[in-house]
C-alpha cells in the first residue's frame, strides 16, 4: 500500500484537475444515464399503441377520453402518495416528455437524446483534455526526478549497475506507468461512478433482480486480485528481462568496433537472442494471465444475465411487480454496467504492471544520493597551501580487501606530483579520492588543513580540473565541449583556450569551426584531437589543481607531442596530480609517488626513485627495453 501512496505523491500536486474531471465525470454518467432511460421511452413510444405505461393506463381506466395524456399523467402523480422513488423519477420524467400526440412526444424525445448525447460527448472531451494534462505532467515529472536522482547518485553505485538498467528504468519503466495513466487514469475515475450509479439506478427498479446481479461481484472481484497479484510478479520479471535486453544492446553498439575487430558479430547476435528469449518467455506469461482476465468475467457476467433474464422474464409473465418496460430499462441498465466492469477487472491488471514497474522507479528514487554537503559544511573558494592524506584506507565495499592501506602523503601547492606502479596497484583510486568520487573508510584528506568530507562537495570539485586517458566528450558542438559547465564564456576564451591546448589548428580549419558537432563521444574527431579539447576545456576552467589520468598513454607519437606540449602549458602555476604508464613523460614531476602492493613503496624524484626503488627501477628499465624492441 506504501507504494500506491509514493506514486499518488507525484499526482496529488494536480488535484484541483482531477477534482474537477471528478465533477465533469458525474455529469457525464448523469447525461450518459438519462439518455438510456429515455431511449426505453423512445422504444416505447415507437411500439405501443398506449404510450402511457400499464400502470397509468389502469389508473386511468374511467377517465373521460378527452383528458389529455399529460393532465392524466399529473393527476395519477397528485393522487398517488404510494409510489416508491423509482416510480416518481419514472412519472416525473414522463410529464416532462408526454405530449398529447405520439408525433409530438417523439420530437421532444429526439430532442432530449441528442441533447443528452451532445453535453455527455462535450463533457467526455474536457475532461479526457484534464485528465490527458495531468498524464502527461506527471510523467514529465517523473522522468525528470529520475533523471535529477541518477545524477545525483555516488559513482560507486555506477560502477555497480549497468547504465542500461537505469535507462530502462527511465524509459521503459516509466512507459509501463505512463500507459496505466494513459489507458486507466480517466477509467479509473469513470467505470466505479458509472457502476455505483447503474446499480443505484438498479435497486431503483427492483431490489430482488439487484440482489441476485450482486452475487456475481464477489467472484469476479475474487478472480481479478488473484490475477493482479500474478500480474506484478511477473511483470517484475518482464521489466527485468528488458533491462538486460538494453544492457546487451548497448553494450554491443558502444563496442561495435571491437566486435567486428575480433570477427565476433554472431556471437554478440547470438548473446542479444538469449537475452530477448527470456524477455519473450516472461512476457508471454505475463499476458496469458492478463489476457485470461476478460474471459473469466465474461463468462461469470453472461451467467448472471441468462439467471436474470429468465428469472426476471417470468416475473414480468406473472405480472408480480415488474412490467416488460421496467425489465427493458433494468436490463439495460445492466448491459451498460458489463463493460465498466470488464473495464476495471481489465485495470487492475495493468495497474499491477505499472505498480511493478514503479518499484524499480521508486527504488531509484529512494536511493540515497551523493552526500553534498553536512549541515557546516564550509564553502572553499581557493586552493592556498596543501593536500593532505593522512593514514587513509579504501576499499569499494565494507567487506572487501582494501584497495589502498595507510596512505600518508602531503602535495604541496604548486607541486607536479605523478603516481606510478603495476596495474591494479591503486593509482587511479588514490587520485579519485580527491574530488570524493568515493568516500575513504578511515583517515583523511585535507586540503588546506580542512576535512575534504567537511567541505561543500561542488566548491571542492570547482577547484579541480580533469583529464582523463578516454576523452569524455558530448554530442554538441565544439564550442559547449570546450565550454562544458561554464556559464558566459566569450569565443575569444574559448579560442586562446584551444590555441593552448594546440587544438585551434585543427578548429579553424573545419568548416563550421567552434560550431562544428563532433558526434557522439566525439566520433567525427581523431584520438588526439578529441584529447586536445579535453586539454582546452581544462584550461578554460583554469582550475588550480588538475587531475591528469594517464592523459597521452593511448596517442600517436605526433599526437602525444601535441598533447604534451598542451599539458606543459596546462601544468604553469597549477597543482598537478598525474597518474602515468609512460614514465619518460613525468621524469621532470617534482614527487614521483610509487604505489605498490596497495601502499606507497617510496617517493621522490626519478633520480632518488631510480637508486632506491626496485619497483621503480624495474618499471623504467622494463619501459626502456620495450621502446628500444620497438625502435628496431
Amino acid at each position: 500500500m506504501q507504494l500506491y501512496f509514493k506514486v499518488i505523491k507525484f499526482i496529488a500536486p494536480y488535484w484541483k484537475s482531477i477534482a474537477t474531471s471528478l465533477l465533469l465525470t458525474l455529469f457525464y454518467v448523469l447525461f450518459n444515464n438519462l439518455s438510456l432511460w429515455i431511449s426505453v421511452d423512445f422504444v416505447r413510444e415507437l411500439f405501443s399503441s398506449d404510450y402511457v405505461s400499464q400502470p397509468i393506463a389502469d389508473s386511468t381506466a374511467s377517465q373521460p377520453a378527452e383528458v389529455s395524456k399529460k393532465e392524466k399523467l399529473d393527476k395519477i402523480f397528485d393522487s398517488t402518495k404510494e409510489f416508491d422513488l423509482y416510480n416518481k423519477i419514472n412519472f416525473q420524467i414522463k410529464r416532462i416528455l408526454i405530449r398529447d400526440t405520439q408525433v409530438d412526444t417523439l420530437k421532444i424525445l429526439c430532442l432530449v437524446i441528442f441533447l443528452s448525447f451532445l453535453l455527455k460527448n462535450i463533457i467526455d472531451y474536457l475532461r479526457s483534455v484534464l485528465l490527458n494534462f495531468v498524464e502527461v505532467r506527471v510523467i514529465m515529472n517523473m522522468r525528470n526526478r529520475l533523471h535529477e536522482q541518477i545524477m545525483h547518485l555516488p559513482i560507486p553505485l555506477f560502477d555497480q549497475r549497468h547504465t542500461g538498467e537505469f535507462t530502462s528504468i527511465v524509459f521503459n519503466d516509466v512507459a509501463a506507468i505512463r500507459n496505466v495513466l494513459h489507458s486507466n487514469f480517466g477509467p479509473m475515475i469513470l467505470s466505479p461512478i458509472q457502476i455505483i450509479s447503474n446499480v443505484v439506478i438498479l435497486f431503483l427498479i427492483d431490489v430482488q433482480l439487484s440482489l441476485i446481479t450482486l452475487l456475481v461481484l464477489p467472484l469476479s472481484a475474487t478472480a481479478i486480485i488473484k490475477i493482479g497479484q500474478g500480474m506484478r510478479r511477473r511483470s517484475r520479471r518482464v521489466f527485468k528481462k528488458i533491462a538486460e535486453v538494453m544492457e546487451r544492446f548497448q553494450e554491443a553498439v558502444s563496442a561495435i568496433r571491437i566486435v567486428k575487430a575480433f570477427s565476433n558479430e554472431d556471437r554478440e547476435i547470438d548473446k542479444f537472442h538469449q537475452a530477448t528469449y527470456k524477455h519473450y518467455k516472461n512476457l508471454f506469461r505475463a499476458n496469458q494471465l492478463k489476457l485470461a482476465t476478460s474471459p473469466i468475467n465474461e463468462v461469470l457476467l453472461v451467467l448472471i444475465l441468462v439467471f436474470l433474464l429468465w428469472y426476471g422474464g417470468n416475473m414480468v409473465f406473472s405480472h408480480s411487480g415488474l412490467n416488460a418496460e421496467d425489465f427493458v430499462r433494468f436490463l439495460l441498465f445492466l448491459f451498460t454496467m458489463f463493460q465498466p466492469i470488464k473495464t476495471f477487472s481489465g485495470i487492475n491488471n495493468t495497474i499491477q504492471t505499472g505498480m511493478a514497474a514503479a518499484e524499480r522507479v521508486i527504488s531509484i528514487i529512494e536511493t540515497e544520493p551523493e552526500k553534498y554537503d553536512t549541515p557546516d559544511a564550509v564553502d572553499i573558494k581557493n586552493f592556498n597551501d596543501t593536500i593532505e592524506f593522512q593514514n587513509v584506507t579504501f576499499s569499494y565495499n565494507d567487506e572487501a580487501q582494501h584497495v589502498l592501506k595507510n596512505i600518508n602523503l602531503t602535495i604541496n601547492r604548486g607541486e607536479m606530483v605523478a603516481f606510478v606502479g603495476h596495474s591494479g596497484s591503486g593509482k587511479t583510486t588514490l587520485v579519485n579520492l580527491v574530488p570524493r568520487f568515493y568516500e575513504i573508510n578511515k583517515g583523511s584528506i585535507k586540503i588546506d588543513g580542512i576535512d575534504i568530507r567537511s567541505l561543500k562537495l561542488k566548491s571542492l570539485r570547482r577547484l579541480m580540473g580533469i583529464v582523463t586517458q578516454e576523452s569524455v566528450l558530448f554530442n554538441d558542438t565544439i564550442r559547449m565541449n570546450i565550454a562544458y559547465g561554464l556559464n558566459n564564456v566569450t569565443d575569444d576564451a574559448i579560442i586562446e583556450a584551444s590555441r593552448s591546448a594546440n587544438a585551434w589548428e585543427f578548429i579553424e580549419k573545419m568548416e563550421n569551426g567552434l560550431d562544428t558537432h563532433i558526434g557522439e563521444r566525439g566520433v567525427r574527431l581523431s584520438g588526439g584531437q578529441k584529447q586536445r579539447l579535453s586539454i582546452a576545456r581544462a584550461i578554460l576552467k583554469n582550475p588550480p589543481i588538475l587531475i591528469l589520468d594517464e592523459a597521452t598513454s593511448s596517442l600517436d607519437t605526433e599526437s602525444e607531442r601535441l598533447v604534451q606540449e598542451a599539458i606543459d602549458k596546462l601544468l604553469q602555476s597549477r597543482t598537478v596530480l598525474v597518474i602515468a604508464h609512460r614514465l619518460s613523460t613525468i621524469r621532470n614531476a617534482t614527487k614521483i609517488v610509487v604505489l605498490n602492493d596497495r601502499q606507497i613503496e617510496a617517493m621522490g624524484t626519478h633520480e632518488e626513485l631510480y637508486k632506491k626503488s626496485r619497483v621503480y627501477k624495474n618499471l623504467y628499465d622494463n619501459q626502456l627495453l620495450t621502446g628500444h624492441e620497438q625502435r628496431d
